[in-house]
């Protein structure tokens, strides 16, 4: 057979590229159908997994359905200027005025998958010129993930089932964070919210960019409007890809492709993020509110969890990462030992409980480690050394030490996938190609399962009507699609408040519970529903997004359960209360009934 030149192969590759953009497309979209086919009667969004997150998106699409440009937080009745600007949830808001906001958000989740794998295709067409790696990459840079297969859990973070053995010992009784975080990884981001795939692009097109600014004046300004607007919409990204970046002139050091020139289009490249920097700046300054929810407590999870979560490709990337001399043998060494290192020291009982896991000084002492082993690893290839730095640095970013580090976990599957498909390939290049085939299939079949495991939990909740939350029911009673049509014309001025949500555990026949598994809520919260829906203010309407949550939810208690209900909401300032009615010990409050349905009933105090 004749060998295929340069030009054929990528023509080759970037139709095997659009192809697994409109599989991965047609998949995301497999329990969203099926969820709609399985419904109840009732108001569904299409939407099971961390369900209350989505209708704080939706609130901000509700705003900007109602003409505004910048947002307010309506999950409390706080005093705040109003000053967020979110132009994703802007633009979508405009689009959902038309067909709705179950549809654009669904429909921007499925277009901003399928552009993610057109951008990570023209990533790997600069980092190898090798059709078999490039595939093999591609397919474990979006599918690839850890060992949560081996203790798959459909709720929590910690291993409750009697699964994984020695295992689950070995990860400490948590589940790796292949199984609860999404973000972490392309497909499950994929499957479960749009506003990581969009994050996702604007990565992908700022490190593009970056590539193309070495020749072209004109990716200075392409690529300082991808990184701007990734500061505006997930800002936390922008640490990230900073960090990712301080690397890439250490990888490139003393080679030709590192010019002065193209250091400084880069810089110029960042400088696009400076704006929306500068207004986040001033509204975390005059904004108590935006102060408040900035502070939320997301520690990023024990570094075993991290580990398992990534492991196999982890272990497979080993494979192609340079060894074509000592420097570079060491350099493999000094990863091996710094990811022992810290494997270790994770198991410290102090580790075992929420908190920082390496402080400002450690964290200083592990980036400067990961940095001389790039150092170490150096390469003459500018988009292989982009992949590298996003990789390596990708293991400690999630430990720096602030509030929001969790959050520094964004797509670190795709660099260690796109790693561990070149190991692979190298390792498998000299085999007959029935067996190349084969065995590479085997891999990512491997290390594709915990997918499997996601879009089977989506179909299961959907199926048990219960988010993974427990406290959210996926699909609303009836009278809830009524409700919404009462309160959307009063918008932020209707204060709603129902009771918080109760989660209702399986139970066998003897009265036990079983875990792992659950029901529709005993009590489902329909504060954030109506929030995100009728654009409705709430007095407690979501844990990190309402100001002292967890006291509001005790004197919301307080008052539904008090000898003078409808009094005592007033006096929280509520002017509307959505009545569970199954709860026969709590009388209704007094007032003007607006809806009544066979479950709740909407009533005006």
């Amino acid at each position: 057979m004749a060998q295929l030149d340069a030009e054929q192969q990528l023509t080759l590759f970037r139709a095997y590229t659009k192809w697994m953009a409109l599989l991965l497309s047609v998949l995301i979209l497999v329990p969203t159908l099926l969820g709609f086919a399985l419904k109840p009667a009732g108001l569904y969004l299409g939407i099971q997994y961390n369900f209350d997150d989505h209708l704080v998106y939706a609130g901000w699409m509700r705003q900007a359905m109602e003409g505004r440009f910048l947002f307010e937080n309506r999950f409390t009745t706080d005093p705040q200027p109003g000053l967020t600007l979110h132009l994703y949830f802007l633009v979508l808001g405009w689009i959902a005025k038309v067909v709705g906001i179950p549809v654009a958000m669904h429909a921007a989740r499925v277009g901003f998958t399928y552009l993610s794998v057109i951008l990570l295709g023209r990533l790997l067409e600069a980092v190898s010129n090798d059709n078999f790696q490039r595939k093999i990459a591609l397919a474990l840079a979006i599918f690839g993930g850890g060992l949560g297969f081996a203790v798959w859990h459909n709720f929590g973070v910690a291993i409750v089932k009697p699964v994984g053995g020695p295992l689950a010992g070995w990860m400490l009784s948590r589940l790796p964070t292949d199984v609860w975080q999404p973000e972490g990884y392309f497909f499950y981001s994929a499957l479960t919210n749009s506003l990581f795939m969009v994050s996702l692009c604007l990565i992908l097109g700022t490190f593009l960019n970056v590539l193309q600014a070495k020749s072209s004046k004109a990716a200075i300004l392409r690529g300082a409007l991808c990184f701007g607007v990734l500061m505006n919409i997930h800002s936390y990204d922008v640490l990230l890809v900073s960090l990712v970046m301080l690397g890439v002139p250490v990888a490139l050091f003393k080679s030709e492709t590192l010019s002065k020139q193209w250091v400084l289009r880069a810089l110029m490249i960042a400088l696009g993020a400076l704006p929306f920097a500068l207004w986040f700046v001033y509204v975390l300054k005059n904004d108590p509110v935006f102060q408040a929810r900035a502070a939320t407590l997301t520690y990023s999870p024990n570094f075993r969890q991290l580990i398992f979560g990534f492991i196999p490709l982890i272990f497979f990337g080993f494979f192609a990462l340079g060894k074509a001399n000592k420097n570079q043998q060491a350099g493999l060494v000094a990863l091996a030992l710094l990811i022992v290192g810290l494997f270790t020291y994770s198991a410290n009982p102090e580790f075992l409980k929420d908190g920082y896991f390496l402080t400002p000084v450690t964290f200083g002492i592990c980036f400067v480690g990961i940095l001389a082993i790039i150092f170490l690893q150096r390469q003459n290839q500018a988009a292989f050394a982009i992949i590298l730095c996003w990789a390596l640095v990708g293991l400690i970013a999630p430990y720096f030490p602030a509030l929001f580090q969790r959050k520094l976990t964004m797509m670190l599957g795709i660099p260690w996938g796109i790693l561990a498909g070149m190991g692979i390939a190298n390792l498998i290049a000299q085999r007959e190609r029935g067996q190349r085939n084969l065995l590479s299939s085997l891999v990512i079949l491997i290390c594709s399962a915990t997918g499997i495991q996601w879009v089977q939990r989506e179909i299961t909740l959907a199926r048990n009507n219960v988010s993974n939350t427990t406290v959210h029911a996926v699909t609303q009673p009836p009278e809830v699609a009524k409700m919404i049509e009462v309160l959307a014309p009063l918008g932020r001025d209707a204060i709603i408040a129902s009771l918080p949500g109760s989660p209702a555990p399986a139970m066998d026949e003897a009265g036990n519970g079983i875990v792992d598994i659950y029901n529709t809520p005993a009590i489902p919260d329909l504060n954030p529903v109506l929030v995100g829906l009728a654009g409705s203010k709430a007095y407690a309407g979501h844990w990190s997004e309402t100001p002292a949550y967890g006291e509001r939810r005790n004197k919301l208690v307080e008052a539904v359960r008090s000898s003078s209900p409808a009094t005592a909401l007033k006096a929280l300032g509520i002017t509307h209360y959505v009545h569970f009615k199954p709860i026969s010990s709590i009388a209704a409050p007094q007032g003007e009934t607006l809806v009544d349905g066979e479950t709740f009933a909407l009533i005006k105090l």
